[in-house]
């Protein structure tokens, strides 16, 4: 099958990309993108690439999407009237560690043992 620059066009434009684009992607030069026009035939490989090109911006978008999804509400600080100097002395008791204010209230309301310890309480 040939393929053809209106196909190739085509797949450009509905997936929002400009031969520029796909230049830069493909590392392919520019005038020799453009310059397949005129010769009105396109290589199979760079159907091959574009395919590869719109494969992973759906990919960019599904993760993007996700990393969305998962990103929690900003911490609670203010529900515990917590005072600046007592949120300080928290921060560098737990200083080195993944543990966010929020978390560190949490496991001292569970009784969490690990962050009872921290702070020997």
């Amino acid at each position: 099958m040939e393929i053809t620059n209106t196909i190739f066009e085509t797949l450009l434009t509905k997936n929002n990309f400009k031969k520029k684009d796909f230049a830069d992607y493909s590392k392919i030069p520019y005038d020799t993108v453009v310059g397949w026009k005129k010769k009105g035939y396109i290589p199979p490989y760079a159907m091959v690439i574009l395919k590869d090109m719109i494969y992973r911006k759906k990919l960019d978008e599904e993760t993007e999407k996700l990393f969305k999804r998962n990103i929690q509400p900003t911490t609670t600080i203010e529900n515990y009237n917590l005072t600046k100097i007592e949120e300080n002395k928290l921060k560098a008791v737990f200083w080195g560690t993944n543990f966010t204010i929020d978390d560190i209230l949490k496991g001292i309301k569970e009784r969490n043992q690990k962050i009872l310890k921290k702070i020997n309480l």
